[in-house]
């Protein structure tokens, strides 16, 4: 293959890339025109659920927080800073 075909080949490849480039950008601006590029009720709707049922259903004020990691809800060796300091000094 000689090098004029090589870079014609190079340039085609460039300019289809281009142009599929620019198709998709057209493409999304005609959804953002539209409205249509925002997330779909269902994902909504399930992200709304997940919110809902966190780990952390209180605060510290009227009870334990659920976190297993809370050094004032579960006061285990692990949970604690000064106990990891000194497993990494060790």
């Amino acid at each position: 293959m000689s090098k004029k075909k090589k870079s014609e080949a190079k340039w085609r490849r460039r300019a289809a890339k281009r142009s599929r480039k620019a198709a998709e950008r057209a493409k999304y601006e005609a959804w953002k025109a539209a409205g249509q590029n925002t997330k779909s009720r269902r994902v909504k709707l399930r992200a709304k659920r997940l919110r809902k049922s966190a780990v952390r259903l209180r605060g510290h004020t009227s009870g334990p927080c659920g976190n297993i990691g809370c050094k004032r809800c579960n006061p285990i060796p692990q949970n604690l800073v000064a106990v990891r300091l000194l497993h990494c000094v060790a």
